[in-house]
């Protein structure tokens, strides 16, 4: 019995003393199961696209899939606030333009802090952005646009991919420089916006890159686009900058996730995503899109962000647009 029960004192020891390295080679290493990432705005927009594309090369690295969810509403925010009410294990993500965070927030009150509630994971496109009307559109330029405006006030209708957004924000600062007063129409995304457009519901639409298949198609005529230079697609088309408009496109779409993901985790995801821009269909997906590829790690990304704000801040300040911001950064 003696012998018997030191052979079972024996077992449990060896037992307790392998548990630890039993435990560690049972846990899958990180993803151990599909990764959600959510899209703010609706499919077929040049983020819901991107992402995809993106989403897809990424899944080769991670060797997990990657499922697209798109949560519209709020310019955005529904989407980012859908993710922090998940675990933060690294499963669930959210593609978002930059201006989501810095712009949308200041303009509106949102249920997170944009510069504390997140993680940055990776920058990595950015949109042109253009004013456009349909090609039988009276307006030759911008300048006679806003002149029908102040002649007839609240009559010229506009569509963008929501309040706050980078787009509605160059066309107040058009309004307000030019003391006009325009409708704001906001959609979902950004194929929804210029489908308003050519349906005649808007007079002009205040778009990301979905607006550069209408152009060449001879659909609608681009009156300004948004860059700090032309756009070499488009040279003869002036920028907001060059018509006296202290405007300039400052969006990026990024990949993002709640602030309390695990530094391990984090860094994996960090590098999954960094490679995924590499790749060769993803590249041509983003020429098609006519995006234009940035590749920001994390924390380029959250010093772009707090730098924008700031800017952006005293910007809006500035044009009158609001006096303090609606939502708090941190």
């Amino acid at each position: 019995m003696k012998k018997h029960a030191r052979l079972v004192w024996v077992a449990a020891g060896i037992l307790c003393l392998s548990l630890p390295l039993w435990g560690g080679g049972a846990m899958a290493a990180y993803p151990e199961r599909p990764i959600t990432l959510l899209a703010g705005f609706a499919p077929g927009g040049s983020l819901d696209l991107s992402a995809r594309a993106l989403a897809k090369a990424a899944e080769k690295v991670l060797g997990r899939p990657i499922v697209i969810e798109n949560r519209t509403g709020g310019t955005g925010t529904v989407a980012l606030a859908a993710m922090l009410a998940q675990n933060s294990d690294g499963y669930t993500l959210c593609a978002t333009p930059s201006s989501v965070l810095i712009r949308v927030p200041q303009m509106q009150k949102v249920p997170f802090k944009p510069l504390k509630s997140f993680r940055s994971i990776f920058g990595y496109a950015s949109p042109p952005l253009g004013i456009v009307v349909q090609n039988d559109a009276p307006w030759k330029s911008l300048k006679d646009l806003v002149a029908d405006a102040a002649a007839h006030p609240g009559k010229i209708k506009y569509s963008t991919t929501g309040v706050g957004s980078t787009t509605h924000a160059a066309v107040e600062e058009v309004a307000v420089k030019e003391k006009v007063r325009m409708v704001h129409v906001p959609f979902k995304g950004g194929a929804e916006a210029l489908t308003a457009l050519l349906g005649g519901h808007v007079e002009f639409g205040a778009l990301t890159s979905e607006f550069i298949p209408s152009v060449k198609a001879g659909q609608t005529r681009l009156l300004a686009t948004m860059g700090d230079q032309r756009s070499p697609k488009f040279p003869d088309v002036p920028t907001l900058k060059e018509l006296g408009y202290d405007f300039v496109n400052d969006a990026v779409y990024a990949i993002v996730a709640p602030a309390n993901l695990s530094p391990d985790i984090a860094k994996q995801l960090e590098s999954a995503w960094a490679q995924a821009a590499k790749n060769e269909q993803y590249l041509a997906a983003l020429d098609h899109l006519d995006l234009i590829p940035v590749n920001q790690d994390g924390r380029k990304f959250d010093e772009f962000l707090r730098a924008n704000w700031k800017k952006i801040n005293a910007h809006l300040k500035a044009a009158g647009l609001i006096a303090e911001a609606a939502t708090a950064p941190e």
